[in-house]
């Protein structure tokens, strides 16, 4: 599980909310198993301490969480703002982008934010992302991070100038090459770990950090947006390698809504516009091998019906996925034919589709089933004897120490000895 801090005003922007308090969504979402663990702050300012589980990253996002609101309460979701217009010569003929290692990188993604003033956010700003536990560092730093808590796609911004002839190559780190990363830490790459590189060096960890020599600065005029998708045991494996684990590694490497990119970037471009006054160029830049729509999975009622112990009815099945945005089809046999919206991606077998029945019509529908034989363990006069002796010895006031059971042979002699002088 991850935890996360979620804004409850900030749900507001993205659901209707409209007579809902902190207290019914903390209860909506534990009880579908996205345990709130508290929940603190002025009345409707509240901040939710939330519980993802590794399978749920479509929930590591303010958006993500206001869905799971909309299917609990019938609620409508918000629309959002459009970015604004698109200025100057198109982005294509500056941003020069090949990806070289299509198999750990299916989507890249790249815009143009020209006429950027690099600067102090607004106290607004920092109040939120101080509130969701990340600290305020510059408008466009801060813009990269707000993307990231609202939709829990990760992106990268670098400074544009610093790219080296305008080339993004998303490629496999050579033998000998070395990164200096954003933490300021000189780093040995190893071959095969996925790199964003330009014309003749690396620039950032594809999916974990970016680099120094790319970073936004005071000087700052020109940001190119970064929003991929890349492969989760490509980002998993670079993290491991390098001891490092980011924000954008923690979702990367539980995998992101190959579409999501779209509304990352139309995201980061109205928010570079508002706290930077940047202009995005025309066009985006998209490359990159598109993913195959996932294949529709048969739900077969009668399945439904043996797992969950009880018959909801198919129309209480077809309606509970369709209010989590999965796609439902009736096949001529009665069965249903479910198609997982592309920010699920954990939806891959017909039980996780049961699973999401369940979940939604409330895990507590689920009966009570007594088992019809009794079990009792085996009558053992060493183990009787045991358990009288440490009846008897707690009774004349000894404590009993568990130690680990998984130690080798002789590592608990230490522990032992110790117990015994207290003893």
């Amino acid at each position: 599980r991850l935890a996360i801090l979620v804004s409850f005003a900030w749900l507001g922007e993205i659901v209707d909310l409209g007579g809902l308090r902190a207290r019914d969504a903390a209860e909506a979402l534990t009880a579908r198993g996205l345990t709130v663990d508290s929940w603190s702050g002025e009345p409707g300012e509240e901040v939710l301490d939330l519980d993802v589980p590794a399978n749920r990253p479509d929930c590591l996002g303010h958006v993500g969480v206001a869905r799971e609101i909309a299917a609990a309460f019938s609620r409508a979701l918000l629309p959002r703002p459009a970015p604004p217009p698109e200025q100057g010569a198109p982005a294509a003929g500056a941003v020069d982008v090949a990806v070289e290692a299509p198999d750990l990188c299916p989507r890249y993604t790249a815009r143009l934010v020209r006429g950027v003033r690099v600067g102090s956010s607004p106290p607004r700003v920092a109040r939120r992302l101080e509130a969701c536990g990340l600290r305020s560092v510059n408008n466009v730093v801060d813009a990269s991070n707000l993307v990231l808590l609202e939709t829990g796609h990760p992106i990268h911004t670098f400074d544009f100038a610093r790219v080296g002839g305008g080339a993004i190559r998303v490629r496999r780190a050579r033998p000998g090459e070395t990164l200096v990363t954003l933490d300021g830490v000189p780093r040995d790459l190893s071959p095969g770990m996925l790199v964003i590189a330009d014309e003749s060096r690396p620039v950032a960890l594809a999916g974990v950090i970016g680099g120094a020599s790319s970073e936004i600065r005071g000087s700052t005029t020109e940001v190119l947006v970064e929003a991929a998708v890349f492969e989760p045991g490509s980002v998993r494996s670079t993290a491991r390698r390098l001891g490092l684990a980011t924000d954008a590694s923690h979702r990367f490497e539980r995998g992101v809504d190959p579409d999501g990119v779209l509304a990352a970037q139309d995201l980061a471009v109205r928010l570079l516009a508002e706290l930077s006054g940047g202009a995005a160029a025309p066009g985006l830049v998209d490359v990159g091998p598109r993913l195959a729509s996932p294949r529709p999975v048969r739900v077969r009622p009668v399945r439904v019906r043996r797992l969950l112990g009880y018959d909801p009815g198919v129309d209480a099945m077809r309606e509970a996925l369709v209010r989590l945005g999965i796609g439902v089809e009736e096949a001529p046999d009665g069965d249903l034919l479910a198609r997982p919206p592309s920010f699920r991606v954990d939806l891959l077998r017909e039980a996780d589709f049961v699973e999401e029945i369940a979940r939604h019509l409330g895990y507590d529908r689920i009966p009570l089933a007594a088992t019809s034989e009794t079990v009792s363990p085996a009558h053992d006069r060493l183990v009787e004897a045991e358990e009288r002796t440490r009846t008897v010895l707690a009774g004349l006031g000894f404590h009993e120490a568990f130690n680990y059971a998984m130690n080798a042979a002789g590592e608990d002699e230490l522990a032992i000895a110790d117990a015994v002088c207290v003893l």
